[in-house]
């Protein structure tokens, strides 16, 4: 969990965990590589006008991917996620935000297996 944070990660795993792997919230977040595996919930959760920019990740077993709601903004380069009910979504959770933006830079910024997506809903 970071909150109000301005994070460079070079490296970052997280396994098993019960909830959301990595969750952030108000804040500047750069992540070098990441490795994410058997989230209770989500992957990656950015909420609350987060700025995160992922380079190089893998995910795998969560509800959600990548997440990017209340005006967060998520930049994605080169993530593969697997085994997950839906790969990426953006949506609005609180009512004093609008809806999160999630950036593909090209074709190959995300590598889905099961093609499930939700965008853009309140």
């Amino acid at each position: 969990d970071f909150d109000f944070s301005n994070v460079k990660i070079e490296n970052i795993e997280v396994r098993n965990a019960k909830n959301d792997c990595l969750d952030m919230s108000f804040g500047k977040y750069y992540i070098n590589n990441l490795s994410l595996f058997n989230c209770g919930d989500k992957a990656v959760s950015s909420g609350e006008k987060s700025q995160v920019i992922i380079n190089n990740g893998n995910i795998n077993k969560a509800y959600f991917g990548i997440v990017s709601k209340d005006e967060s903004i998520v930049d994605i380069n080169k993530v593969k996620i697997e085994n997950t009910n839906y790969c990426l979504a953006n949506y609005r959770k609180k009512q004093e935000f609008d809806i999160g933006i999630l950036k593909l830079n090209d074709e190959n910024s995300v590598t889905c297996y099961n093609q499930n997506y939700i965008w853009s809903y309140e």
